[in-house]
């Protein structure tokens, strides 16, 4: 473990503005939903109203369990249980295996290891600073819980549950970093196992083997029930469950040698079969572009499916009053839901994008991208080559998301696809400013447009609550987007035809700039 501390450091200087923008969301939601909870369902009468309608929906089920008590608490707890746990630990993955693997990957913990560092060192450094980023998280959510009015013990409670998803699911990671070679099947494993429990305590929730949702780490999660009996002892479970894939991660890390993994690698094939600079990167992103597309569509099906019941469900007099101020006194309420559903998930869209988009950057960075460029190849076309996958990729998810959602939701597939493509011009401008950031700041570009986009995400929620206006909620460009599925044929044009225009030149900006620059390689 020699060296332990001082890669802690090293970690959280590296991500420190990433971890800080995704402690603050995540600690300032819970309160932020029991707010609006109190101000939607004012009296015990509404609540119970909707916990009898959101039981009766398979998808709700599916999605966020089942309603253990029709609280404010209870109903915080069923809105963010499962959805922070999955947030936490899709982050928690992300950052264990780009401090483990990936820097494997890179060649830097080969130098790291020539000095006065430990061989367990690099792991117990990034599950150190990704557990406690769990904690910090669920703990500085308790003081605005308690602040609503929330008992202290089930808030601490809710908070622990919070952190407990994202500790599981660092623990998983853990072990997938010792499976593989490179980082993108590590994450990719780890990412599968988290889809294979998350769907395991849906069907334990919706197909009546309830004794399901004790295998999983999602179920532990909402079996804790904060504010609905407050079990403590289920903790406990998490608890064996990191220790035993912790101390498995370490034992497996001593069985194979440094940048190497359990799994021996495929050799390819003798002779290269990729048409050019676009042809590799159409290898490189295909893999994601699956997943992706896949996911988005089983996720639009989900919604269009749970939206049908909606009109019934949220029939209370202040969500009425909310979509008459928003819409007009014709509205449906489900529409106004589903623009609110798509507007998260378009952003959800921007963080797919925002991967194709930074993937030359990771080629640069491990040194892949100057063997190209040594061959008949121009960095304008490397570039382009990545960039082309970014903008194109948004385009398929939306229609995919938005055709899914719309064969289950109304059958008006065409009216509910042009909804979500609304969104594609804000998108483009994350990706726009990812391509900026990739022509003059190479090394910093992937840190600061993820804080970009947490940046957007913490505004639009600030607005959410009335805690933002004027110039601050004109900083997202996801505020510029009109709702299409709202408004119909008189929703404005303007302000996607100035986003795309602010996309398209700081993506031509970002062009520029890459081919005045050195390359620059990790450090």
């Amino acid at each position: 473990m020699t060296g332990t501390a001082t890669l802690i450091r090293l970690i959280v200087r590296r991500d420190r503005v990433p971890l800080l923008v995704w402690i603050a969301i995540s600690a300032v939601l819970p309160a932020g939903i029991a707010s609006g909870t109190t101000a939607l369902y004012p009296d015990q009468a509404a609540r119970d109203a909707f916990a009898t309608e959101s039981l009766g929906s398979p998808a709700q089920l599916a999605t966020r369990g089942p309603i253990y008590a029709a609280s404010v608490g209870g109903l915080t707890a069923w809105t963010l249980g499962s959805s922070l746990a999955l947030i936490g630990g899709l982050i928690s993955i992300l950052l264990v295996i780009r401090h483990t693997r990936g820097e494997e990957e890179t060649g830097r913990r080969e130098l790291l290891s020539a000095g006065v560092v430990g061989r367990h060192a690099p792991l117990a450094a990034a599950l150190a600073v990704v557990c406690t980023a769990n904690l910090l998280l669920g703990l500085l959510a308790v003081p605005a819980l308690v602040a609503s009015g929330l008992p202290a013990g089930s808030s601490l409670l809710f908070g622990l549950s919070t952190a407990a998803g994202g500790w599981a699911f660092a623990a998983v990671a853990a072990v997938t970093a010792q499976l593989t070679a490179a980082s993108g099947p590590a994450r990719g494993i780890a990412i599968a196992t988290g889809g294979l429990l998350y769907a395991l305590r849906s069907l334990a929730d919706t197909g009546g083997a309830a004794w399901l949702a004790w295998l999983s780490p999602f179920g532990w999660v909402r079996l804790t029930k904060p504010y609905a009996g407050d079990r403590w002892w289920v903790l406990g479970l998490v608890a064996v469950f990191v220790a035993a894939l912790t101390a498995a991660a370490f034992r497996l890390s001593t069985r194979r040698d440094v940048a190497g993994g359990l799994v021996p690698t495929r050799p390819g094939p003798d002779t290269g079969a990729l048409s050019g600079a676009f042809g590799l990167a159409a290898r490189l992103h295909r893999g994601a572009l699956v997943g992706f597309t896949t996911g988005f569509g089983l996720m639009g099906a989900l919604l269009g499916v749970a939206a049908r019941g909606l009109d019934a469900q949220l029939d209370t007099p202040r969500f009425r009053e909310l979509a008459t101020t928003i819409a007009g006194a014709d509205a449906r309420v489900s529409d106004v839901f589903f623009t609110f559903v798509m507007y998260v998930l378009s952003q959800l869209v921007a963080a797919a994008a925002l991967v194709s988009a930074l993937r030359a950057r990771g080629e640069e960075a491990v040194g892949r991208a100057e063997l190209l460029l040594s061959t008949p190849v121009g960095r304008l076309r490397w570039g382009l080559s990545h960039l082309v996958f970014a903008l194109v990729s948004p385009v398929l998810l939306l229609t995919v998301l938005g055709a899914a959602a719309g064969l289950g939701y109304d059958g008006d597939i065409a009216r509910v696809t042009a909804a979500t493509l609304a969104h594609l011009p804000a998108v483009w401008t994350v990706v726009g400013i990812a391509a900026l950031l990739f022509g003059v700041l190479p090394r910093a570009a992937v840190a600061v447009s993820w804080t970009a986009l947490g940046l957007f995400l913490l505004v639009d929620l600030l607005a959410e609550f009335k805690l933002a206006s004027g110039f601050v909620l004109a900083l997202s460009p996801f505020t510029h987007v009109p709702a299409v599925l709202l408004g119909g044929a008189s929703a404005p044009v303007a302000p996607l035809l100035w986003l795309t225009a602010v996309a398209g030149t700081l993506t031509a900006v970002g062009l520029v700039l890459l081919r005045r620059r050195d390359l620059a390689p990790a450090t």
